[in-house]
């Protein structure tokens, strides 16, 4: 099913690339680049509205000490801390842990701690400074957590009551305002260094989608996507509005690494309080699934057995608790059903030795 094209012939918005790198050499350290700017400039002068995506919340994503390199991480979850400028202390996105912003390095003692990376937050801050006579809103999941506040926000937006709305993914699609003629992606980077084979795509919709709020009336949308790297596949094609070739060059890729949809993953993922009993476990728990997958695949089926790694999760620790996977990568052929049952029935029988959930082409690799 295709969409061809917007409601009433209307045009889809144009969409300009700034490359970052270029702004820091001409000496723009700014969260905005210059262009962006300007059109937010233009935007207050003509009476319109804006949109600016930053798909991370909080005001820095972490808190670092200069002098030695330290991070301050969560003490229940092997991620770094975000640093909420409103709240004035560090929270963890995983379990919710807060700790209070340290003044002198937790490691070294010396006073050179320092945040950095984006977060809304920031974004909106910006925004007040650079254009104090107007209202912006921030929706996130820091400030729709009452009861209808988000619907209240959007409707408040919708009456004209705000110039800017700063927002993570919940406003990247699904929105129609006709007074909004531009929407910037403050750093488009941001999704894209995610260490999953869909960070390509989910980055590429993402675009796509944010920049579709733009330009729904009357009035042509402008949209400007700030990144630093400007020649990636997903914001060249996203810049283009071009949904086809974007789908043949990734699916290219795909089938280059014998990624799904040419092959399937699968990852048994436990846990446990006890880091090395649960190492020891996953340790035995893989030699045995190793064993039952080679007999059900027999010696021709075993080729499409791709990859069979037990090892720590990505994130190692969330909530006090350790993580431990084995990722499976399954070549499709007539023995892929055999394998996956051969996987739940082996689960089945384990189930007393420690917990395992199966999870068939996970949406999170992390």
């Amino acid at each position: 099913l295709e969409l061809p094209e917007r409601v009433q012939h209307r045009p889809l918005p144009a969409v300009e690339i700034v490359d970052m790198r270029e702004e820091f050499r001409a000496g723009n350290n700014d969260i905005f680049s210059g262009r962006l700017t300007t059109l937010l400039e233009e935007c207050v002068s003509e009476h319109k509205q804006a949109m600016l995506f930053m798909n991370r919340r909080g005001y820095s994503t972490f808190v670092s000490c200069r002098a030695c390199g330290y991070v301050v991480l969560c003490d229940a979850c092997d991620i770094s801390m975000t640093y909420h400028k409103g709240e004035n202390r560090l929270r963890c996105h995983f379990c919710g842990a807060v700790k209070p912003l340290p003044r002198v390095c937790p490691k070294c003692g010396r006073p050179f701690i320092k945040y950095f990376g984006i977060g809304t937050e920031q974004v909106e801050e910006r925004l007040c400074r650079l254009f104090p006579n107007e209202t912006t809103l921030r929706m996130d999941t820091d400030t729709v957590r009452a009861k209808d506040s988000m619907q209240r926000m959007l409707a408040s937006f919708a009456r004209g009551e705000a110039r800017f709305l700063v927002g993570t993914q919940m406003i990247a699609k699904g929105h129609d305002f006709p007074n909004v003629t531009l929407v910037g992606v403050v750093a488009a980077d941001a999704t894209l260094c995610i260490p999953d084979y869909r960070s390509t795509e989910r980055t590429f919709q993402l675009l796509t989608q944010v920049a579709g709020r733009a330009g729904r009336d009357e009035c042509p949308g402008r949209v400007v996507i700030q990144t630093y790297s400007p020649g990636h596949p997903a914001v060249r094609f996203a810049k283009a509005h071009d949904y086809k070739s974007f789908y043949t060059y990734e699916l290219e890729q795909r089938k280059k690494a014998i990624f799904p949809p040419f092959s399937l993953f699968v990852r048994v993922l436990f846990s446990g309080e006890d880091e090395a009993a649960l190492s020891a476990a996953v340790e035995r728990y893989a030699v045995g699934l190793n064993e039952a997958l080679k007999s059900a695949l027999g010696p021709e089926g075993e080729r499409s057995l791709l990859l069979f790694s037990p090892s720590p999760a990505p994130i190692r620790r969330k909530q006090g608790v350790y993580r431990y996977q084995i990722l499976i990568k399954l070549l499709r052929t007539v023995k892929i059903g055999s394998a996956i049952e051969t996987i739940y029935a082996f689960a089945s029988e384990h189930r007393g030795e420690l917990y395992a959930m199966i999870e068939v082409n996970p949406q999170d690799m992390l």
